[in-house]
């Protein structure tokens, strides 16, 4: 009884919205088809510019995930040979950097 209560209420209140007496719908009346397309193509151009973060950061998250999987170090020790690699890596990058002799460095001076 009750749910039939329910049911015929909302009916109603649904039913009653389109026949509203004193709104009469304009036939004539003409869409600002304009001002709706500016919104649609300000919105695309949104939408563009948030995929292309999107896609840059996947990018990156890509590269980063290779890197993790290259340097996959063993858990349980022995093998120090790719932990050597890394850290030689950084040291030859900073006496690169000490002695200025790869491109940017040398030509420091332009720059700054």
């Amino acid at each position: 009884m009750a749910v039939c209560f329910v049911l015929s209420v909302t009916v109603a209140s649904v039913g009653a919205a389109p026949f509203d007496k004193d709104k009469k719908f304009d036939k004539d009346k003409k869409f600002d088809n304009k001002k709706r397309f500016d919104n649609r193509k300000k919105w695309n151009n949104e939408k563009k510019k948030w995929d292309n973060e999107k896609k840059k950061w996947d990018r990156e998250k890509k590269k980063w995930d290779n890197d993790r999987k290259k340097w996959n170090f063993k858990k349980h020790g022995k093998d120090f040979k790719r932990w050597n690699t890394l850290y030689m890596k950084w040291y030859q990058m900073y006496i690169k950097w000490l002695f200025g002799y790869n491109k940017f460095f040398s030509q420091y001076h332009k720059y700054y």
